[in-house]
C-alpha cells in the first residue's frame, strides 16, 4: 500500500524519525545494541560462515516462452524494489545455506544478529533496516544459550512471503542436508500463523528431531550453530528461488496434513477473496456466478484451510484468482496447469508470473480497470469470464512449456 501514501502521510510517519533517533542514541556501540535489542543495520560474517550451498538461479519468467506474459505485467509495473540488496541482480535469485557461529536471536523480531557487531546477519543487504524489524526492546532480561543447531522463523503474517520467502529456503536447507535426522534442530519462533505449526508438524512426522523454542519479547538466544537459510533478490516480488525444493515442501506438508479430509480436486478452480479491506474487486460476485455455471469450483482460501488449498491447487488444470497472497500456492501446480491472474490495468506486478513460472505452470494475465483506493479496481464480469474460459481451452498459452 506504500505507493498510495500521500506526501503528508510520509511527512508525518514517525518511524524514520524514531529510527534515526534510536541509531544515534543506541546504535553507536555493539554492547549497547545487545543490551537494548536494537540492531539497525546489516553484515555478513564471512569469516565465521561455513557455506553449505550457494546457488544463483535466473528467473524462469525470463525464458522466451514467457515473453508475451512478461511484457504485459511489466507495463505500469508496481514491483517493489530493494536497492540496498546486493547479493545478486534483479533477474536472478540467490539462495544461501550456511552455518554461522556467534549469533544472537532477539525475541521481539526473531531475526539473527551478529553477536560481536550487533548487526543483522544478511548476505547482501546493506544500509538501514526497517523499523518494524529492528526497533529496540529489553531483550537482556533472559539469555538462552543453545548448544544445538538452530534457525529462526520470524513472525511473518503475509501468507505469500511466509511460504515462498521464509519456509521454502528452509526446505532447501532440508534438501541439501543442513537440517537432517541425525541430530536435533531447534526452531526459534515467536508468535506465528498456523502455517508455521503445520510446517514443523510435517518435519516431525517425517522423522526429523526438531524442537520449537518460542521466545518472549524480553528473551534472546545466543548460539554458535546457526543455520542461515535465505533467498535474496533486489526485486521483492521474486525472492522465491528454490524450485528444486518443491518436492521437499510437498513431502513436509503432506506429512503434516496426513489424514486431513480434503474435497476431491476440480479441474477448474477460482480462488475468491472475501471480507478483505484491500484489493476489493467490483464485479467479482457476478464473475463468480458465471464461472460456477461454467463448472468452476469456487474456493475461499484462509489461514485455517491450507491443506484444502494445496490439494485444490495441485489438482487443478486452471487456477484463477485476483492478484494476492493465496496464489503463492501455485508453486505447487501440476505440470501443464495454467494460472490466470486478475489485476488492475494501472498497477501490475510480476509476483504471480514468477511463482507460476518457477513451479512450471502457464500464466495468463487478465486486466481490469484502473486501480483506486486500497488497490481496488473494477472488472467487466462477462468479458473477464470469457478471458478466463479461453484459458481453459487447449489453445496456445503464455508459458514456457518445458
Amino acid at each position: 500500500m506504500a505507493r498510495h501514501h500521500t506526501f503528508l502521510e510520509r511527512l508525518f510517519d514517525l518511524k524514520p524519525y524514531a529510527s534515526a533517533f534510536s541509531t544515534a542514541l543506541l546504535g553507536w556501540h555493539p554492547a549497547l545494541r545487545r543490551s537494548t535489542g536494537y540492531f539497525p543495520d546489516f553484515a555478513w560474517p564471512a569469516d565465521r560462515a561455513r557455506v553449505i550451498s550457494d546457488e544463483t538461479r535466473r528467473h524462469r519468467l525470463c525464458a522466451p516462452g514467457y515473453d508475451a506474459a512478461r511484457a504485459i505485467v511489466m507495463r505500469h509495473n508496481a514491483d517493489v524494489m530493494n536497492g540496498l540488496e546486493t547479493a545478486c541482480t534483479g533477474d536472478t535469485t540467490r539462495t544461501m545455506i550456511a552455518g554461522i557461529g556467534g549469533v544472537l536471536i532477539p525475541g521481539h523480531t526473531v531475526i539473527p544478529a551478529d553477536y560481536d557487531t550487533g548487526r543483522q546477519i544478511s548476505l547482501g543487504q546493506r544500509g538501514q533496516a526497517r523499523w518494524a524489524f529492528c526497533h529496540p526492546a529489553p531483550i537482556g532480561l533472559r539469555k538462552i544459550v543453545l548448544t544445538e543447531r538452530c534457525l529462526a522463523i520470524p513472525p511473518v503474517f503475509h501468507f505469500g512471503h511466509l511460504l515462498t520467502d521464509v519456509l521454502m529456503p528452509i526446505c532447501e536447507a532440508v534438501r541439501v542436508g543442513a537440517i537432517d535426522k541425525r541430530e536435533e534442530t531447534v526452531f526459534v519462533t515467536a508468535s506465528h500463523p498456523p502455517l508455521v505449526t503445520a510446517f514443523l508438524d510435517g518435519l516431525k512426522a517425517l522423522g526429523y528431531p526438531i524442537r520449537q523454542l518460542v521466545l518472549k519479547a524480553t528473551d534472546h538466544v545466543v548460539t554458535e550453530r546457526y543455520v542461515y537459510a535465505r533467498s535474496h533478490c533486489p526485486n521483492i516480488e521474486r525472492i522465491f528461488g528454490v524450485p528444486q525444493a518443491l518436492d521437499t515442501a510437498r513431502a513436509i506438508f503432506r506429512a503434516a496434513y496426513r489424514g486431513h479430509p480434503v474435497t476431491p480436486p476440480a479441474s477448474k478452480l477460482y480462488l475468491r477473496r472475501r471480507n478483505q479491506r484491500l484489493r476489493v474487486v467490483e464485479g467479482e460476485d457476478a464473475l463468480v456466478e458465471r464461472l460456477e455455471r461454467a463448472g468452476f469450483r469456487i474456493f475461499e482460501p484462509g489461514w485455517g484451510n491450507h491443506a484444502e488449498q494445496m490439494a485444490a491447487i495441485a489438482g487443478a488444470d486452471v487456477v484463477a484468482a485476483v492478484h494476492g497472497a493465496a496464489l503463492a500456492n501455485t508453486i505447487f501446480c501440476k505440470p501443464g496447469a495454467t494460472v490466470v491472474e486478475l489485476m488492475a490495468s494501472t498497477s501490475r506486478k510480476s509476483t504471480v508470473l514468477h511463482w507460476a513460472s518457477e513451479g512450471g505452470a502457464g500464466y495468463v494475465p487478465v486486466l481490469g480497470g484502473p486501480e483506486g483506493a486500497r488497490q481496488s479496481f473494477a472488472i467487466d464480469p462477462a468479458a473477464t469470464a470469457e478471458a478466463i474460459l479461453r484459458a481453459v481451452e487447449p489453445a496456445p498459452r503464455l508459458h514456457a512449456g518445458a
